[in-house]
């Protein structure tokens, strides 16, 4: 029962925050891209470059947070946590090595995001143990 309250807390969490970044995003790039030192231009194709993961992490978000208290979801929505935050850790690091040290506020996403897929790793892990007993 603590385990479950506790993954279900987890998700609720990161898809709360992948709301945040998705509607940031997809609503006002402008906006969130300078906070984070980037500057978009007011090219259409880069714009829809921009929003469509926006829209994608909102619907990621919001079946993520349709999965908070649902037994039958939790394992799906945390291997969905893994996936996503997993693989933008993974490009962040990997553009780092390759392009160079982008802003403070982009590695401190890198790190936040290695950490939420690594303790995803480890709850989906703890899940699948639990399922098979």
């Amino acid at each position: 029962m603590m385990a479950s309250l506790f993954t279900s807390i987890f998700i609720g969490v990161a898809g709360g925050l992948l709301i945040m970044v998705g509607t940031g995003l997809l609503f006002q790039p402008h906006e969130f891209s300078a906070a984070h030192g980037i500057i978009l231009a007011d090219n259409p194709s880069q714009l829809s470059e921009v929003r469509a993961p926006g829209a994608f992490l909102m619907i990621s978000a919001l079946f993520l947070l349709f999965s908070v208290g649902r037994t039958r979801f939790l394992q799906p929505a945390v291997a969905l946590i893994i996936a996503i935050y997993g693989s933008y850790g993974f490009a962040r690091l990997f553009s780092l090595m390759h392009d160079g040290l982008p802003s403070q506020a982009l590695v401190q996403a890198m790190a936040l995001e290695l950490a939420v897929a690594f303790l995803g790793a480890i709850l989906w892990l703890r899940l699948r143990f639990t399922q098979s007993q």
